[in-house]
């Protein structure tokens, strides 16, 4: 085999890293680890959201029950109680015996009992306390009636001191802040996931003498850069088909607006991806080739996980600011772009030279990196045995 060979039919050449990537494809696809992989993250992911529709917004109404003079406190302790955020549902009780039965019961969370200037309120162990102040902005109102003011006089005296925000909080900063933890995460998981696994494929063909046999007639550079676009084409489609299920329950149980869900973003996050996947894949491919045992894959690659632990943890210090000092730095470094410039890209607005500096410090980064992995997966492929020292795999 040439650097072309021949497809299945015969009847066109296809380049020997296509051969090898389809291979990788044929072999990830058929999998039961990807297979079994797929149908679990996609029904944990979609487990997650319906789980959040059923909780976010659904609080259950507290239940208020008014016996006796008190009820004549309804209207006002309800308008208080929207007033102040409160969700409540109102409700008479004829008997305060019965009342407290359904307290100690559940049924009901607040039973109000008294006359209306001076009510009081039983609870089983506690009272919301906005609840608890909107009682008693109704009972207070009351009183002030009863003392002889007009309603007008009395709306003026019971009227909320007004709050006026100069920077009024915006709903889609917390969507993008947890969509962005979610998209930090995800990235992480994926780039060691599929890095390892790069990693693991390495060392089961040199055990298994499998590599002499492909580098009879591959050259090591092309075995090695067939094996990353593999096994990056299959982690895109596993992603796909994850972030694609994701989507779709979001759409159906209207859990939360999407932020920023355009073509440009999406296409973003996967190019964070597959750049981030090129940089660690193919460091992994390399160290790996250092060894001979599956056992020994961890530690080999023990190194390169440590800077994708760094930016996992650096993405935590990085959400609250992430236009400050430690996120734009961090960003920028090709170790830590993939995952804290994805997260800062859906967190916030990132200056345009931000993006592009760090693609091209991450690109000539990957490049440099696949010369240098190229020459110790040369020099180490084919040793057996013996663990073999990075120095002298990279002299050959």
């Amino acid at each position: 085999m040439n650097a072309r060979s021949w497809g299945l039919g015969g009847t066109r050449r296809l380049p020997t890293v296509v051969l090898v990537a389809r291979r990788e494809i044929r072999m990830r696809l058929r999998s039961r680890v990807f297979v079994g992989g797929t149908i679990v993250m996609t029904a944990l992911v979609v487990i997650g959201i319906v789980a959040a529709s059923l909780l976010a917004g659904r609080t259950a109404p507290v239940r208020v029950g008014f016996s006796g003079g008190s009820q004549a406190l309804q209207r006002t302790f309800t308008a208080s109680a929207a007033a102040l955020g409160a969700n409540v549902t109102v409700s008479d009780i004829t008997d305060v015996t019965a009342g407290e039965a359904q307290v100690t019961a559940g049924t009901l969370d607040v039973l109000v009992t008294g006359s209306e200037t001076a009510p009081t309120a039983v609870a089983k162990a506690a009272i919301a306390s906005n609840v608890e102040s909107a009682l008693s902005l109704a009972a207070e109102a009351a009183r002030l009636a009863d003392a002889g003011l007009s309603p007008a006089a009395v709306a003026s005296a019971m009227a909320l001191v007004p709050v006026q925000l100069l920077q009024p909080p915006n709903p889609k900063d917390t969507e993008n802040l947890f969509a962005s933890l979610a998209l930090g995460i995800l990235l992480w998981i994926a780039l060691g996931q599929y890095g390892n696994m790069v990693a693991q494929g390495v060392v089961e063909e040199k055990a298994t003498r499998i590599m002499e046999i492909l580098l009879a007639t591959i050259q090591p550079s092309r075995l090695l850069a067939g094996k990353v676009i593999g096994v990056g084409l299959v982690g895109l489609l596993q992603l796909t088909i994850v972030g694609a299920a994701a989507l779709v329950a979001v759409h159906v149980t209207d859990v939360a607006a999407i932020p920023a869900l355009g073509v440009a973003s999406i296409l973003g996050d996967i190019s964070w991806f597959l750049l981030g996947f090129l940089f660690y894949a193919t460091a992994y491919a390399a160290v790996a080739s250092l060894v001979s045992r599956q056992e020994e894959v961890q530690s080999a690659v023990a190194p390169i996980s440590i800077f994708q632990i760094a930016g996992y943890l650096l993405m935590y210090a990085a959400l609250p600011d992430p236009s400050g000092p430690l996120a734009t730095v961090c960003s920028l470094l090709p170790p830590f772009a993939p995952i804290l410039m994805a997260v800062r890209m859906a967190d916030t607005d990132v200056p345009f030279w931000q993006v592009g500096l760090a693609v091209a410090l991450i690109v000539a980064s990957i490049v440099g990196l696949t010369w240098l992995a190229g020459r110790i997966y040369s020099n180490a492929a084919l040793r057996l045995g013996t663990r073999v020292r990075f120095m002298e795999a990279f002299r050959g």
